[in-house]
């Protein structure tokens, strides 16, 4: 079995036979009022959307889908031009760190989980859907980020509100809600498959995990406090005067494309001493999983043209 086998299990229900769409992005469907229902009262940080079909929200869904999946091809393609500082690898890490925030979030996407902004003009509009059906009854629905459950066959979309300041930000909530999925995963499909066949794949899971987790970085958030130190303080001689060990720039240098290979080719573990590196090679597995899913997906819609053909394909196609 190969990693698409197993996300393969896990896709929303029906995401794979969306075809190429004009559609909105969910966010901007949630302001059009259009197609969906709220059918069950609200409370101030929680409600339930519903639709009389999947594909009304599957399509705005789509459209997240591939404007993450191509923000992550474009933050990873051609980062490897340092010919004025060729010591210089802060801005070529920092840009791995985003190309697999990104990745990260096409997974949750393709699992039929989101974690998305409602702003005051979302929550207006939701609001208004929800009086309509005479669902709101003087309740004041919360701006902010929420948890957007699509993944099974239903016609309903669960949307919970997360705290924020008390998850560290936005960035820590959506590794940690990416971490929480990735691990029920690898737990799972040992109770479906036999453990002969996955084990391996379900062992570098784990390492993935580990290294989400490494050095006790709560919520999964070790990329994310790499990213921070790398950005605002400089740390780990990934800037002048570069004191970085030659070998660990060396192998992050030579690894720049294995996101383009089997992500189980990509070391995670055996990297004690060398943080950079494993902050590299980690960023670059998110990457290519999402980028192996990505290319799963868009040969198994039965449809027609996958939504994917018309921007991640398309950029993938020129590298």
């Amino acid at each position: 079995m190969k990693f698409e086998d197993i996300f393969r299990q896990y896709w929303a229900f029906g995401l794979n036979n969306i075809t190429v769409n004009r559609s909105l992005t969910f966010n901007d469907w949630i302001k059009s009022k259009n197609d969906y229902q709220i059918n069950s009262q609200v409370s101030k940080d929680e409600f339930i959307i519903s639709s009389f079909d999947r594909q009304y929200f599957l399509k705005p869904l789509s459209k997240d889908c591939n404007r993450f999946a191509s923000a992550s091809l474009e933050s990873i393609i051609k980062i490897d031009d340092l010919k004025i500082l060729p010591k210089n690898i802060s801005w070529l890490l920092i840009k791995q760190y985003y190309s697999a925030y990104y990745a990260a979030h096409v997974v949750l996407r393709f699992l039929g989980f989101s974690l998305s902004q409602f702003d005051s003009e979302s929550i207006r509009s939701i609001k208004q859907v929800a009086d309509l059906f005479s669902n709101l009854n003087g309740i004041a629905i919360e701006s902010g980020y929420y948890l957007i459950d699509f993944g099974i066959n239903s016609l309903n979309i669960n949307c919970k509100k997360i705290d924020i300041k008390k998850d560290g930000g936005s960035h820590v909530a959506l590794w940690k809600l990416f971490g929480e999925k990735i691990k029920f995963i690898s737990i799972d499909i040992l109770t479906k498959v036999s453990s002969q066949e996955v084990q391996p794949l379900t062992d570098k899971l784990d390492q993935l995990l580990q290294n989400l987790s490494y050095v006790g970085s709560s919520d999964y958030s070790w990329l994310s406090r790499i990213r921070n130190e790398l950005n605002y303080k400089h740390l780990h001689g990934a800037w002048h005067p570069y004191d970085t060990a030659r070998s660990c720039s060396a192998d992050i240098l030579k690894n720049l494309k294995s996101w383009m290979t089997d992500p189980t080719s990509i070391e995670l573990s055996n990297l004690t001493g060398k943080e950079l590196l494993r902050f590299s090679n980690t960023c670059m597995f998110i990457i290519g999983l999402a980028h192996t899913i990505s290319q799963d997906m868009t040969k198994r819609c039965s449809n027609g043209k996958s939504f994917l053909d018309i921007g991640y394909s398309k950029i993938y196609n020129i590298t």
